[in-house]
């Protein structure tokens, strides 16, 4: 676990997320920026570390409705990424053809490098996640369909850390992660 400041955990995402619109039709990285920038305002402090299976299973995640999509993946009160995929694999087909841009998200994310995901030990003041149940753990800023696709398509083992960037102090996230 390594202490970092914002601009250490912005370079990595505007490596790995285009904020341009243009880049795709449902570019939503300027949201998750904004997420970041809320999550830094809240904890004021940050961390890299690697991350294992058994902790992204634990990542809580905000509501969730693909732009255009007529499946809800998460309910407003959130979900850990082990329960959505879980709720995935049951509706796969149905997800697919109607919630056509999240599922190519998740689509995407399977076919690429493990990149970083972005965290918090508290959720955020939005409306995304004004309806989550636990308001304290690992809580997603950004990385919901990688977490997801990783898992749904078995590329997370027991060896596998995946790089993560947490906002909130180090004796917060020790608290949720490695348990």
């Amino acid at each position: 676990m390594i202490k970092v400041i914002l601009s250490e955990v912005l370079t990595p995402f505007y490596l790995h997320n285009n904020l341009s619109r243009d880049s795709h039709i449902s570019n939503t990285n300027n949201h998750a920026k904004n997420n970041l920038l809320l999550a830094d305002e809240l904890l004021k402090e940050w961390y890299k570390v690697n991350l294992r299976r058994e902790d992204l299973l634990k990542v809580i995640l905000p509501w969730h409705l693909s732009e255009g999509g007529e499946i809800e993946l998460v309910p407003k009160s959130g979900l850990t990424v082990e329960k959505a995929v879980e709720k995935l694999k049951k509706l796969k087909k149905d997800y697919k053809e109607k919630s056509k841009v999240c599922w190519g998200k998740i689509e995407f994310a399977k076919k690429s490098q493990f990149t970083p995901i972005f965290l918090s030990t508290k959720a955020i003041d939005t409306e995304d996640y004004k309806g989550l149940e636990t308001k304290e753990g690992l809580i997603h800023l950004d990385g919901l369909h990688r977490m997801v696709s990783w898992e749904l398509n078995n590329l997370l083992d027991s060896n596998t850390t995946v790089e993560a960037y947490i906002a909130g102090t180090k004796k917060q996230i020790l608290s949720w992660i490695n348990k």
